[in-house]
């Protein structure tokens, strides 16, 4: 697998300041948008926008955001990657498999959470691409663990969902990459866009995005964490920090007038807590699979499903909507002899009964 044919981000035409950032290019864009007929409803047209496919080797919302995260571990000369993760994390995954492509290594604790189907094979994967895997259990031996692990200098900690600025610019820049896919008249602008949201890096970086365009777009997080993880207040900090960031790198950015970002949060598809299985997800990841040809799991693209079909039903999106795909397609096959990969301390993952 190589990478991606080198491009000029339309992040970078429309601030030159930037130009000089170190960039790997690792995605495949534009990505498609389509209209989803199952999804939509009496006055709702909804769209994708395929996200799904940025990467042959593993798709969904960390590519372009380890563009820029990979490029400066790769500056700063720092080859051993930290971070941390539930069991079925796809960061912990697009992180093992993008640093076995640029030949980094990579350590990874990993949390509880419910074990899926989709969370063995996460595991072996990890495995199977190199990573080094510790188990964390809990939040806060997670922490612990992740500390001990990034703290000698030639470490560099990747936090769980990636949500820095440097990393969020990648999804500034997705959205713009929408504006041209509108100007060039491939869908109609959205009223609402739709996705999943935890650490909020993708959300607050399409709104910054919309806002900075002059759009009244609202983009909608359906939440797959607790509130007390992912509120209006979280998001909001992140949406500071990036905004802070681009105005010290770019007086470009600096000058623009802008509208303030409009983002809002649905915790009504979240159930029990993050990665927890309802009915809801459940059902839908054979849904997931007749939409974008890979079968959808309970987390992520299970739960954001539920929650356009509630916003929907509940009429908070109307019009043109966008639902923003951010699971891979593109799944790794885990070789035979992955299994002997996985430590000791994480093998009972393997065994244990599945909840979906």
């Amino acid at each position: 697998m190589s990478l991606a044919p080198p491009r000029v981000p339309a992040l970078f035409r429309r601030l030159p300041e930037l130009a000089t950032l170190p960039m790997v290019p690792l995605a495949h864009v534009p990505t498609p948008v389509e209209r989803a007929p199952s999804l939509s409803a009496p006055g709702v047209d909804v769209w994708m926008k395929r996200d799904d496919l940025v990467s042959p080797l593993y798709g969904g919302n960390k590519v372009r955001r380890y563009e820029y995260v990979l490029a400066d571990v790769i500056a700063r000369g720092s080859p051993r990657i930290v971070t941390a993760g539930g069991l079925a994390s796809t960061q912990v995954t697009a992180t093992a498999l993008f640093a076995r492509l640029l030949s980094l290594e990579l350590s990874a604790v990993l949390f509880d959470q419910p074990v899926t189907r989709f969370a063995k094979e996460a595991v072996l994967a990890d495995a199977d691409a190199g990573a080094r895997l510790f188990y964390g259990g809990g939040y806060a031996r997670t922490a612990a663990r992740t500390w001990l692990l990034q703290r000698r200098p030639d470490r560099y900690l990747i936090l769980p969902g990636a949500p820095t600025p440097l990393a969020n610019i990648g999804y500034v820049d997705a959205m713009l990459e929408l504006a041209e896919q509108v100007d060039l008249g491939l869908l109609p602008r959205p009223d609402h866009i739709v996705l999943p949201t935890g650490s909020s890096g993708t959300l607050a970086a399409l709104a910054l995005g919309a806002a900075w365009l002059g759009w009244e777009t609202e983009i909608i997080g359906v939440r797959i964490t607790d509130a007390v993880a992912c509120n209006r207040l979280t998001v909001g900090l992140v949406i500071d920090a990036t905004r802070r960031w681009l105005e010290a790198r770019s007086p470009t950015y600096r000058r623009a007038r802008r509208r303030a970002p409009r983002f809002s949060l649905h915790g009504g598809a979240l159930g029990p807590g993050y990665g927890h299985p309802t009915p809801e997800a459940r059902r839908a990841i054979d849904e997931v699979r007749a939409l974008t040809g890979a079968p959808g799991e309970v987390t992520y693209s299970g739960k954001a499903l539920v929650g356009l079909r509630q916003l929907l039903a509940e009429r908070r999106a109307q019009g043109t909507v966008l639902l923003w795909n951010t699971l891979s397609v593109a799944r790794p096959i885990a070789s035979p002899g992955a299994r002997a990969k996985v430590p000791r301390e994480l093998s009972w993952v393997l065994d244990a009964p599945e909840v979906a």
